[in-house]
């Protein structure tokens, strides 16, 4: 199976990572699965700041209570593997008092809704995630296509985060094996995915 998925040459290595602990985040899989994507993080040289990254910036796709559950974890493998979590959780960390939120993610867009209050949530929390340090915004957009794919929110939220992903320099072959890639964590859900993204490409 992974020579299957890793075998994609439209995903580097270091993203093949990040979707899998995205993917960990969203299904609540904290176990063996979990350790053994954060050891092969850590094995190809993926900082265990961005590794922290990932979980901080899943918080409102996954849910504050997933995302609360995996950096309680994630502390743990870290403390086991001779991390120096403190360290690295002070390099993973936001500077509240900088975070703007970005123009595109303004007004709650890719959420279907207008509700006043929920909109301001969506725009703060959002801007927050996408201002975590060490990851691109092309990540980020692959992250939150993890969540889409994960949860299955293959609406409104699918279609702005392909757009984003479009414009931070993703090719549509590219956010496309973004998709088959999660095929090794539900088949259903990549061919569900992939369906809405023929659409959603070819609206485009």
């Amino acid at each position: 199976t992974g020579e299957l998925t890793y075998g994609l040459s439209g995903t580097s290595t270091r993203e093949k990572l990040l979707l899998n602990l995205a993917n960990d985040v969203c299904r609540e899989h904290f176990g063996l699965a979990f350790r053994l994507h954060v050891q092969a993080a850590l094995f190809h040289g993926v900082p265990f700041s961005d590794i922290l990254g990932v979980v901080r910036f899943m918080g409102p796709y996954a849910g504050y209570p997933a995302a609360a559950d995996a950096l309680e974890r994630l502390g743990g493998i870290g403390a086991e593997l001779g991390v120096d979590v403190r360290s690295a959780a002070t390099d993973a960390g936001v500077d509240s008092s900088s975070v703007a939120p970005d123009q595109r993610l303004r007004a709650g867009e890719g959420f279907d809704t207008t509700d006043e209050w929920l909109v301001g949530f969506i725009t703060s929390r959002t801007a927050r995630s996408w201002a975590v340090p060490g990851l691109s915004a092309r990540e980020c957009a692959y992250l939150a296509l993890t969540a889409d794919v994960a949860q299955q929110t293959l609406d409104d939220s699918f279609r702005h985060h392909v757009r984003l992903a479009r414009e931070s320099g993703a090719a549509p072959e590219e956010i496309r094996d973004v998709v088959r890639f999660l095929a090794e964590c539900s088949i259903a859900k990549a061919a569900a995915a992939l369906r809405e993204l023929d659409t959603v490409l070819g609206a485009g």
